[in-house]
């Protein structure tokens, strides 16, 4: 009940902002799971950047709302989901953001992978734990749409 009424309590237009923000995060996971993942990254660049833009801040509070939605929705949604939504999202007001997919091998050895996402090489989300990743990818790839 307290985050229902913490949700009522919000400006409309964030509300309306995380509605959108669930429902990206919902196509990603979807996206996961009956797609390749490269066919999905492959919708990063067929989208382009012609609209009006974001700012940063603008840009952050969209990360905020993907963060705030993925916490909330009864689904694992890792950094990939929400960095996919986030892209989505952006690139729906004109921007043109780019996702980083990073790799690295922790102690104990094992595997690690990470996604997080920029806007003009500026932090949108997932950048506090990419710390220490070396980059595998980057979405879309230099020189294409």
């Amino acid at each position: 009940m307290r985050k229902l009424t913490r949700y009522f309590a919000l400006p409309a237009a964030d509300r309306g902002l995380l509605w959108v923000a669930s429902w990206k995060l919902l196509f990603a996971w979807g996206g996961l799971r009956l797609l390749s993942v490269p066919r999905l990254l492959a919708t990063l660049k067929s989208r382009s950047a012609d609209g009006p833009g974001v700012t940063l801040i603008e840009a952050r509070h969209i990360g905020w709302a993907v963060e705030i939605a993925a916490r909330n929705l009864p689904l694992s949604l890792s950094c990939l989901p929400q960095a996919l939504a986030t892209c989505w999202m952006l690139q729906a007001q004109g921007a043109a953001p780019r996702l980083f997919y990073g790799v690295r091998n922790p102690n104990p050895p094992g595997f690690e992978a990470h996604a997080w996402v920029e806007l003009d090489g500026q932090p949108v989300i997932g950048h506090r734990g990419a710390a220490g990743f070396t980059i595998l990818a980057v979405f879309p790839e230099a020189g294409r749409p």
